[in-house]
């Protein structure tokens, strides 16, 4: 093993002084290279703004979230100042920490996610180095720190994947507080949209519009959908705003509120 550990060190001593003569040093040859790579990413970013921006719509009255693109939509919903709750979500290279949060769900427990499991991490980047100083590099030899090496980014991805995939702060909505109409779709539409903001769905709201906890003042499920699309008093019209599917989901779950008998949606 000693007589194999030489021999390598004589071969990067030898290949160390012939690059010492023939190399480049690292200023400018080194620094150009990077200087044309930083400059492709940028002009690659550039191009996809360009390509982003030509290829998506606005929207309109027919295609409320945009006209999708080959890079997406080109605006996303207009902000909606009668929605009273919010569903934060992080960046996508935060999600590993947000789903921590969702394991370690007890208040005394979070520190763990916050800071003593991310310190952990970070240090162990820093201070690998110092403490892996074998001079073998081949990974058969170097079990543990191949090891460590492929279960740190395989943890982070799995973490990544889950947060991505579970539900935001915010899970499903409370508009009734009865479980049977409140995992509805009608529910979720009815909270994003900040219906709650005028009217009590018998979870709390706002007062400016009648009371629906009980369902609606005339149960007429035309009548309904007509105040729905075409607003009046004081309510702002939602045809073109809300997909019809969903205006018919909302109807059937208000008319549902007055029957005591969640729909089937």
């Amino acid at each position: 093993m000693a007589r194999k550990v030489i021999n390598r060190r004589v071969v990067y001593e030898a290949e160390h002084a012939d690059q010492t003569k023939v190399g480049h040093s690292f200023f400018p040859f080194a620094m150009f290279h990077d200087v044309v790579v930083n400059l492709l990413v940028v002009v690659l970013i550039v191009a996809m703004a360009i390509v982003w921006h030509v290829t998506a719509g606005p929207i309109s009255a027919s295609h409320p979230e945009g006209v999708n693109g080959l890079l997406g939509p080109l605006y996303e919903s207009q902000a909606n100042p009668a929605v009273q709750q919010t569903e934060p979500r992080p960046e996508w290279y935060f999600l590993f920490l947000f789903e921590l949060l969702r394991i370690f769900k007890e208040p005394w427990q979070l520190i763990f996610a916050t800071i003593i499991i991310p310190t952990i991490l970070m240090v162990l980047l820093v201070m690998w180095p110092f403490i892996d100083r074998g001079r073998d590099r081949r990974l058969s030899r170097r079990p543990w720190g191949v090891a460590i090496g492929l279960a740190t980014p395989a943890v982070l991805i799995a973490l990544t994947i889950a947060g991505n995939e579970a539900p935001g702060a915010v899970a499903g909505s409370n508009i009734t507080g009865n479980p049977a109409f409140d995992s509805l779709p009608a529910a979720t539409v009815i909270a994003d949209n900040g219906c709650t903001g005028c009217h009590n769905f018998g979870a709390g709201g706002g007062t400016l519009g009648p009371n629906l906890s009980n369902g609606a003042p005339n149960p007429d499920p035309a009548a309904i959908k007509a105040q729905i699309e075409n607003g009046g008093g004081g309510m702002p019209p939602f045809k073109g705003k809300i997909p019809d599917q969903q205006i018919d989901q909302i109807v059937d779950f208000i008319v549902g509120l007055g029957t005591g008998t969640p729909p089937a949606q």
